[in-house]
This record gives C-alpha cells, structure tokens and sequence, in this order.
C-alpha cells in the first residue's frame, strides 16, 4: 500500500484505506483467534490433553493474549514500515523480518500474562472474563459498521480462508514437534537451534512473498512460469546471506548450549542442511500462492503472508529429520 500510494509514509492523519486496514485486523485478530482456538481444544480433546470443562479457557487465552499483542504490534508495524520507506529502504524486504521477532516476544509475553492471571484465579480471572466480553462487544459493533465496506468483506473472506489454512498447518506442525521432541533433546543445542530455523526460514520466504505481491501490484510480473524462470538471480540474493545467517545460527546455539556438550560442527551442519533442503520448496511456494491467489480474484497481500509463515514452520519442522541423519552420517 505504500508502493502503490494508498496508504501515506505517516502515523497522523493517515488515508481511509489505511484505518480500514487496521479495523479489519482488529476483527480478524478475534476471528482467528476464536477458530484456532476451538480448532486447538478439539485436537486436544480428542488425545486426551483437554477436558470438556476447560473449552472456555480455550478461546479466552488467545483471544486477550493476540488482541494485546496486535493493539501494540499495529503502530510499531506501521512505525517501522514509515521509517523503512521514509529512508529510501524496501519494507518488503525489512518489515516482516523485524516484526516476526518483535511479535513472537510481545505473543508470548501477552500470553504467559495472561495464563498467570488464569493461575492467580479470583479477581484476575473476573477481570480477564469481563475483558473478553469487552473485545466480542467492541468487535462486533466495529464489525456492524463496517459490513458495507467492500476492503473490510474481502479482507474478512479471504482471512478466513487463511485462518483455516494455517489451522490446519499449525496443528501438523504441533504434531511433528511433539513427535520430534525426544529427537531435539536427545543433541544439546538443537532446541534452542529450532526457534531460529522456522523463524529464519518463514522470514526469507516472506521476503519473496512481499517482493512478489508488490511486483503483481505494480504490474512488473505476470505469470508463475515466466516469474520462476527471472526469480532465480533475486532468490540468490536471498539464499546468500540466509545460509551464512544459518551458520551463525549454529555457532549461537553451541554458545548457548556448550555447558551441556553441544557440538559446533553439528549445530552448524544441520542448521546449513535444514535451510538449503527448504529454502527451494518455500521460495516456490511463496512465488505460486502469490500468482494463484492474484489468478482467482484474491488480494495476495491477504493471503500469501500467512500461507508462507505457516508452511515454513511444517517444511522447517520436517527438514531436521534429514538434517541430522546427514550430519551424523558425515560423522557429527
């Protein structure tokens, strides 16, 4: 929206389209929080982890924990994209690489917050539930004035869709990690390798999936097929520094684990291992989501995003596997 000019480099006075952007947010932010959240419970039910009686904790936990979370994360976003762009810099590039770090702290700080009121109970489990009928209250009557908004109804369409989509990949990923957990603990340092594996990966996917939007927006791409075939300078580009960031990801993880005998050529080798065996499969996706999303009537800024966060994290979870039988057949 900054490329195209709907939205203006400032937090004051800003365009229409920018605040309808942020309404519909807000309300996606209950809508998907309220599906994730009963999606959750019923998975967990179903193996056992949950109790009928605990459904409501369910859909209240995230609920207060993303709106607090997306209430701050707004005018940062908005800030730092302003500042990127005021500064001749691409936000495509910058802003979702910086923001998923900041979010992923201001998330779950919100909802640790959030799950020690639950555990205090009394007062602070009162006050939480009068908050949560405060957002359903506050987001419905937002989501009333804004129905005639053609922006607001897209957004809201395709956010569903999205929310799903990323339901569904979300819960693959919980189960490979819970599946792998005895593997990351079994090698000192690989879980504290495996936040930065799937945070790095959804981040450069990302960058291509942002440059790719704004190059459909401008009218610069056409076709996937003619795209894939011009990418491939501008993926190196980005494959460059995200393997070298990859080692250092690895020399960080032996640091922080060398009191419990991690190895460095280890971490090092799996961490180069598990990008290059899913840089490929994300950069093409990222490329495909954002033309078959334009192809079919879509905003790809509604949908690629977070089709790409989610997928990165499941391909990044299923790259260690081979990762680390790679690094142990080399002799590590």
């Amino acid at each position: 929206m900054l490329h195209l000019g709907t939205v203006k480099p400032q937090l004051r006075d800003n365009t229409s389209e920018y605040w309808n952007l942020v309404k519909s947010v807000l309300v996606m932010t209950v809508i998907d929080t309220l599906i994730l959240g009963s999606f959750s419970f019923i998975i967990n039910l179903a193996n056992g982890s949950a109790s009928m009686d605990q459904w409501f904790l369910f859909i209240l936990v995230p609920t207060i924990a993303c709106m607090l979370a997306v209430l701050t994360s707004i005018p940062v976003t908005s800030f730092i994209a302003i500042q990127t762009f005021k500064r001749g810099l691409d936000p495509d590039i910058l802003v979702y690489p910086i923001l998923a770090s900041i979010n992923d702290i201001m998330v779950t700080c919100f909802f640790v917050l959030v799950i020690f009121f639950v555990l205090w109970g009394g007062l602070f489990y009162t006050f939480l539930v009068l908050f949560f009928i405060l957002i359903l209250s506050g987001i419905g009557y937002l989501a009333s004035l804004m129905r005639d908004e053609r922006f607001f109804q897209q957004t809201l369409r395709e956010g569903i869709f999205v929310v799903v989509f990323s339901s569904i990949f979300g819960s693959i990923n919980g189960v490979l990690l819970s599946n792998l957990g005895p593997l990351l603990a079994s090698r000192p340092g690989l879980m504290t390798l495996y936040p930065a594996l799937t945070n790095s990966l959804g981040n450069t996917g990302s960058i291509i999936g942002s440059q790719m939007t704004t190059n459909i927006a401008l009218g610069y791409s056409r076709s996937f097929t003619e795209e894939l075939k011009v990418s491939g300078a501008s993926i190196i580009q980005v494959e460059v520094p995200a393997a070298f960031i990859h080692v250092v990801f690895g020399l960080i993880s032996f640091l922080l684990s060398i009191n419990q005998g991690a190895n460095l050529f280890f971490l090092v080798s799996v961490a180069l291992t598990c990008n290059l065996l899913s840089f490929v499969v994300i950069s093409v996706f990222a490329l495909w989501s954002a033309h078959v999303s334009y192809e079919r009537g879509l905003n790809p800024d509604n949908i690629v995003i977070p089709a790409i966060t989610s997928v990165s994290d499941t391909t990044a979870t299923l790259a260690i596997i081979p990762a680390v039988l790679i690094a142990k057949l080399i002799g590590f």
